[in-house]
């Protein structure tokens, strides 16, 4: 090999094959197709290998490419390691790409993120906001956040908590409808329901064998749509307690039969990969999180 690899042509390598191809990869970037285009142009030549095939419409890595890409990875974290070695006297800096599902980026993150700003101003933060489980190379993030039972115990995870679940209405929508006494008498309403996962529309309640039934008012496929809904008056519904612990301070919403809900409280926890976890920034950031617990 008559010269060495760049690092500048592995990162776009890389940053193709995760982001799907070379236009969102040009556009995540900030750069042209063409000086991604010649980056790989320049690999392969060095190489001696097809990296990828590509078509008007996507890219397909070949064999070769696939073992470059593994590579070229370990290669890219080790750089990034002896930079956090060789800068370990100032302060974490860089992008932190972080995944979390839309009610906890605005009820917890989103209140608290001024003060992890002032700490640590040369940290990059870029939020994605999701419902659902992502791949976390696929969704290019750093660290997700997931609120649930995770789904691979293997999974390097940091708890953060857990939060309670709590049944509410607003004062004038049960004003209108009735305040139920019991928990049959929520039979008599009714529910603006979740669309996924669909449990959480469940009510059971302790010394009930059977849950209680309630008609559905309304379904959303988005927990603050679900929210907005039940401020609205459209019906009861169950959050955890983190999503409308305002709501209920400000008297915006009441709770029904306090602690009388029969599930269990919802565990908070952050994912990460293993091929960052000795990041500082991603270390200060889990740090972070663990101080702000549900808000």
């Amino acid at each position: 090999m008559h010269e060495l690899l760049r690092m500048g042509d592995l990162a776009a390598f890389v940053g193709i094959v995760d982001d799907g191809g070379f236009a969102e990869s040009a556009r995540r970037r900030g750069v042209s197709a063409s000086t991604l285009s010649r980056s790989v142009s320049r690999l392969e030549e060095q190489l001696n290998v097809t990296l990828l095939r590509r078509t008007t419409r996507s890219i397909e890595i070949t064999p070769e490419g696939a073992a470059v890409l593994a590579e070229a990875r370990e290669i890219l974290d080790r750089s990034e390691s002896l930079q956090e070695i060789a800068t370990s006297g100032q302060a974490p800096a860089g992008p932190l790409r972080v995944n979390a599902p839309v009610p906890y980026v605005l009820h917890v993150l989103a209140p608290r993120l001024p003060e992890f700003r002032t700490q640590y101003p040369d940290i990059q933060l870029s939020i994605d906001m999701t419902d659902t489980l992502v791949d976390l190379i696929g969704s290019h993030a750093d660290v997700a956040i997931r609120l649930g039972p995770l789904p691979d115990s293997e999974m390097l995870h940091r708890p953060l908590g857990r939060t309670a679940w709590k049944l509410v209405a607003t004062p004038a929508y049960l004003d209108r409808h009735g305040w139920p006494k019991t928990p049959a008498d929520l039979a008599q309403l009714e529910q603006v329901r979740f669309a996924i996962p669909e449990h959480i529309n469940t009510l059971r309640f302790a010394n009930h064998k059977a849950p209680v039934r309630v008609s559905p008012a309304l379904t959303a496929g988005n927990g603050e749509a679900v929210r907005q809904l039940v401020l609205n008056g459209l019906g009861i519904a169950r959050f955890s307690d983190f999503m409308i612990a305002e709501d209920l301070r400000a008297r915006r919403l009441v709770e029904l039969f306090p602690g009388q809900l029969d599930v269990e409280p919802l565990e908070i926890s952050a994912l990460y990969l293993t091929r960052i976890s000795g990041l500082r920034r991603l270390g200060v950031f889990l740090d972070w999180l663990g101080t702000i617990g549900e808000g």
